[in-house]
């Protein structure tokens, strides 16, 4: 049979890297003042804007950011992507992340400072009328499960793990089965500036 191409057209990019875990950062993390979040089950920084409090860090993920934009995705500098919020996450043993997404924002990510053994991966979720390639109302069974046809995706991680990811794309943790807390921060970007063509021209002032 003649060789064949597919085109994987529109993608959705996930970025996974690493940034070495300081000390320090744990200390600060563990540190923060919280409060528990019944809608999901978890306790939420207090402070929305953690990242201000570890400056190394911050720059740290606006580096991967960057890279995310710039190297990948191929974005003109004209557009200059800000982080908007970031906030501390605890889960306890037997606690998990619903499924959800970041609204107001174009570009979300987590970051694991510190992350016990089995106390569960960051899982993505298709949506929409097109899971698994064809329409949800056929599920077929598939002889090897792929990043192409699943309709759930769980990412193995690990501590120092940074995921970045577009904003609108839903995702999950899976529950912590360690007996010690799991701590994660999680960071919205947005964008300002003058980009486009012609027309369609647009300007995001930012103060």
């Amino acid at each position: 049979m003649p060789e064949f191409k597919i085109h994987n057209l529109w993608p959705i990019p996930v970025y996974e890297g690493e940034i070495p875990v300081k000390e320090k950062w744990k200390v600060l993390t563990k540190g923060l003042k919280y409060e528990r979040t019944h809608i999901d089950n978890s306790d939420i920084s207090i402070d929305r804007n953690v990242l201000n409090s570890i400056p190394d860090l911050k720059e740290d993920i606006q580096n991967h950011c960057e890279r995310y934009i710039k190297k990948y995705l191929k974005v003109s500098d004209n557009a200059k992507f800000y982080l908007l919020n970031s906030w501390s996450n605890i889960h306890s043993s037997g606690e998990k992340s619903q499924i959800h997404y970041h609204g107001n924002s174009l570009l979300s990510g987590v970051y694991y400072p510190i992350l016990p053994k089995n106390s569960g991966n960051i899982s993505f979720h298709k949506s929409g009328l097109y899971t698994n390639t064809f329409h949800q109302s056929i599920l077929f069974d598939y002889d090897e499960e792929t990043e192409v046809n699943c309709g759930q995706y769980s990412m193995e991680i690990k501590e120092g793990t940074i995921i970045i990811f577009p904003s609108h794309l839903e995702h999950s943790v899976e529950r912590n089965k360690s007996n010690e807390n799991r701590y994660s921060i999680a960071f919205n970007f947005y964008v300002k500036g003058k980009f486009g063509k012609e027309e369609y021209t647009l300007e995001i002032k930012w103060q």
